[in-house]
């Protein structure tokens, strides 16, 4: 059955953010005087908010993660991040594509993310997709982040989808489409080093453009 709805995560999905975070999160590390991290390491320590991936980063680095200092260094991080703008970001190959033929299909579009809901906003209007999304969602709002479903159930219900997928790259994103009861498909080369396939989604797309070929293919 076709979707009537499409949600997506952001951060490994629809974009390669990992070298814009690398740089605001360095920048906090260098206060802080501990080493940087490279960007390969950054990929595999998002997705879950900001304050997981400062404690991830502490913990990567040997370097005791008390709440205080997670608490500093998050709130320096979230304002590097605002500040610096989305220079280095990029749309995963297929993005674009994807995007057009669901809003050719009249599938509609909305975005579920933990990456703070501002910085989902800016995000999309500095990739130049904004306008395909009728719902956005990131943290912020008092609803707890994925994999907690409450925040996908809501970014549906705006949708006033019935038949919703969602689509993400990682474990948290399937945890997360299961407890909400909705089908999930994973797009290979996020930030994971889970292969997509071990991590039972309903379907494992090469790249965003395939993903048309789910229901086409029924």
């Amino acid at each position: 059955m076709r979707p009537d709805a499409v949600v997506f995560d952001l951060d490994g999905t629809l974009a390669d953010t990992a070298a814009d975070i690398q740089q605001a999160l360095n920048r906090v590390l260098a206060d802080e005087q501990l080493p940087f991290v490279d960007v390969a390491a950054v990929r595999l320590m998002i997705g879950r908010g900001p304050e997981v991936l400062v404690s991830r980063t502490l913990e990567s680095l040997d370097t005791p993660a008390a709440a205080d200092r997670v608490a500093r260094m998050t709130n320096a991080f979230r304002e590097n991040y605002s500040k610096q703008g989305n220079n280095l970001s990029r749309l995963f190959p297929g993005a674009t594509e994807c995007l057009e033929d669901l809003a050719r299909l009249r599938i509609a579009i909305g975005l579920c993310s933990n990456k703070p809901e501002s910085n989902c906003t800016q995000l999309l209007d500095d990739l130049g997709i904004r306008g395909h999304f009728a719902a956005i969602h990131g943290s912020g709002s008092g609803l707890p982040l994925k994999p907690d479903p409450k925040a996908l159930v809501t970014t549906v219900r705006r949708l006033g989808a019935t038949h919703p997928l969602y689509v993400g790259d990682s474990a948290t994103d399937v945890t997360t489409a299961r407890a909400a009861s909705i089908p999930v498909a994973l797009v290979r080369g996020g930030y994971t080093q889970t292969p997509p396939e071990a991590l039972a989604a309903d379907w494992v797309l090469e790249r965003l453009s395939d993903l048309p070929s789910i229901w086409q293919s029924r």
